[in-house]
């Protein structure tokens, strides 16, 4: 089978999606390589990188501090660090791998740095629009050294697709990424305690795909 020929981390979590939809990964990136993005995380926000969040897309983006209130950062592909370059080469593997199984057609990967200062949070919901769904897998690095309980912050999960009933909670540690459909599965993040940083992004379709085109997609 092609998965076995893969990576240990990739096979489990193309295994992940092609089974449940989702994986969840510790170690996905050493710990050196973690410490780096994250000290440029850190760096960037003490030199006002960041801004607020919005919800939406295109001319319908607005602040809405009752349902998100991190901050972010977009990355340009063009002018990425040592660090981000490395981590977009090792996802650049992982679109290849999840196309070759689940025929999505993934072609390109966007994605910012995010920062929850204390007392920060995101509301449930899903990472994509009804409009202009081109986000098709979303994926999650987390970059926080010795997150323990206290600090709160975790990524609510909820399995039903109604985003109601079971979930289950993740921790933010550092070096856990978290992979999953992102037109399947309503999310948020709950308060934070401390600073809570994060590499997210999403693997995105053609336009014309998004309209059920898709293989796999129309199937789940």
């Amino acid at each position: 089978m092609w998965v076995a020929a893969l990576s240990d981390q990739t096979a489990d979590i193309v295994s992940g999606l092609i089974d449940n939809g989702y994986a969840v990964i510790d170690h996905f990136l050493a710990d050196a390589q973690i410490s780096t993005l994250a000290n440029e995380t850190s760096t960037l926000w003490q030199q006002g990188a960041f801004r607020h969040a919005r919800i939406g897309h295109g001319d319908q983006q607005a602040k809405h501090p009752e349902i998100r209130n991190d901050r972010i950062h977009w990355l340009n592909p063009l002018v990425l660090s040592q660090a981000q370059a490395n981590y977009f080469e090792q996802l650049e593997t992982l679109r290849i791998a999840i196309n070759r199984q689940l025929y999505l057609g993934l072609f390109e990967f966007e994605g910012h740095l995010a920062l929850y200062p204390p007392g920060s949070f995101y509301g449930k919901h899903l990472d994509c629009f009804q409009d202009a769904s081109h986000r098709v897998v979303t994926a999650i690095l987390y970059l926080n050294h010795e997150w323990q309980p206290a600090d709160g912050g975790l990524l609510r999960f909820y399995l039903d697709e109604s985003g109601e009933g079971e979930y289950f909670d993740i921790e933010p540690l550092g070096g856990r990424l978290v992979v999953f459909l992102s037109r399947r599965y309503f999310h948020e993040v709950l308060p934070s305690q401390r600073d809570r940083m994060s590499l997210t992004g999403w693997f995105r379709v053609r336009p014309l795909q998004d309209e059920g085109e898709n293989l796999f997609l129309s199937q789940i």
